[in-house]
């Protein structure tokens, strides 16, 4: 094994690929190689186990001249002239969303019952221009890669099928990222509309570290001590399912972002009015009220006005900053910054200006959260559907963009708040 180790450091060291060997305290457990691959201005950590099966493999194949594209699960090499992309279908497994395609793109002629041995694995496509376009279970290469960044080398998969561009001339992840999305798009949409197969390329999975620091976050805010009572409270159907579904979409972020919002948005209507129904609840409850009295009419119907300023409920912006109102407050927004240091850095420091231009002034205690998170919110769902407000304009946010790739700390707080209107929303268990 010394000598496999040996020749993979040689192989990492000519193609000037950075590495480090992680020797674990615990000896039952075998040493890691960590190594990076470049992915565009970053770059992505991998690893591999100092083991005879996962260091052959390593060794039998040229990982070292593959980057990755980022924001999908592929690779491009400029020495080799190739890009390589994981093809996704929500329906299929690999296998048989390949022999799908077979049968309707080569169409194949039937031997009379007899089945042909011959097990294809390639399906070619039309050229574009001087580029080889075909359909076929992954390489090497992009196994031992995408494997090795997600889980280590037990996280390969051979028969996952990817779309292969040869003959590439771009020597720049940019270019070659746009070449992909172009190719890809065109041929997958014509896939579409002739087959009614929705393949489309597969979005970069989560890295082993983004992974790590997840699961660690996550269990950060546990408490140890907490345990199940009986259930006292129950909660409205729709806005439940939103947030379960924007719990299980932790791998399409801004799906989740989205239903997060959904849940929030569906006590727009209850709370946005919030101040007018105490007001009309206190005149109804007056002894004297008459309501066939047109002057006592004519009270509920001016403090509807007053509330909302001439409007049924007000616009968007105002319906969540009322909700947002109604629900949390100053002190736990800030209680919800300063819990995670790394979350109140990144709202400290701005980092997250390309998601959103408005601030949250955590480093002010004096200022008003409620309302600067409230408007983050609205800005960020204005960018997500890509709405177009009387207020202004918005840039829509791209699913594999780095824009993105940040949103973490946004879901973690959008998820916060759609918790305290949950809570706040609820009611006694009937059952």
């Amino acid at each position: 094994m010394e000598n496999k180790i040996k020749k993979l450091k040689e192989k990492l060291d000519k193609a000037k690929v950075s590495y480090e060997e992680k020797i674990p305290d615990d000896p039952e457990y075998a040493t890691k190689l960590i190594f990076e691959i470049p992915a565009g201005r970053e770059k992505h950590e991998c690893f591999i186990i100092y083991m005879d099966e996962y260091l052959d493999e390593a060794l039998n194949c040229n990982f070292e001249k593959f980057r990755f594209i980022k924001g999908h699960e592929a690779v491009w090499s400029n020495e080799l002239g190739i890009i390589e992309a994981e093809v996704g279908n929500v329906a299929e497994p690999g296998r048989f969303l390949f022999n799908r395609l077979h049968e309707l793109i080569n169409k194949p002629e039937k031997n009379d019952g007899e089945e042909n041995e011959e097990e294809i694995t390639k399906i070619d496509l039309p050229k574009v221009k001087d580029f080889e376009i075909s359909l076929g279970y992954c390489t090497q290469e992009f196994a031992f890669l995408t494997g090795t960044r997600v889980r280590g080398p037990r996280g390969r998969h051979s028969r996952r099928v990817t779309l292969k561009i040869q003959n590439i001339k771009a020597t720049t992840h940019d270019l070659n990222k746009e070449l992909l999305e172009k190719i890809a798009n065109s041929i997958f949409f014509q896939i579409d509309l002739a087959f009614e197969i929705p393949i489309y390329l597969q979005a970069q999975r989560e890295g082993w570290i983004e992974k790590r620091i997840k699961r660690i976050r996550k269990q950060m805010f546990v408490d140890k001590t907490a345990t199940l009572f009986e259930p006292k409270y129950e909660y409205d159907t729709e806005p439940i399912s939103l947030y379960w579904y924007a719990k299980e979409s932790m791998n399409m972020p801004i799906f989740q972002y989205l239903a997060f919002y959904q849940t929030i948005e569906f006590y727009f209507p209850i709370y946005s009015n919030y101040e007018a129904k105490q007001k009309i609840q206190s005149i109804i409850k007056d002894p004297r009220f008459n309501s066939n009295r047109d002057a006592d009419i004519t009270k509920i119907i001016s403090t509807i006005k007053v509330s909302s300023g001439g409007k049924s409920f007000g616009n968007e912006r105002d319906q969540i900053s009322s909700t947002l109102k109604a629900c949390t407050d100053n002190t736990e927004l800030l209680n919800f910054f300063k819990a995670d240091e790394n979350r109140f850095d990144f709202y400290a420091e701005n980092k997250g200006k390309n998601i959103a231009t408005q601030k949250v002034s955590v480093k002010n205690e004096a200022a008003d959260f409620v309302a600067e998170v409230a408007e983050r919110i609205y800005e960020i769902r204005c960018r997500i559907v890509h709405s177009k407000a009387s207020e202004g304009n918005f840039d829509v946010l791209l699913p594999y963009s780095t824009e993105v790739n940040n949103l973490n700390f946004d879901i973690e707080l959008i998820e916060f708040i759609s918790r305290k209107v949950l809570i706040t929303s609820s009611r006694p268990l009937n059952v």
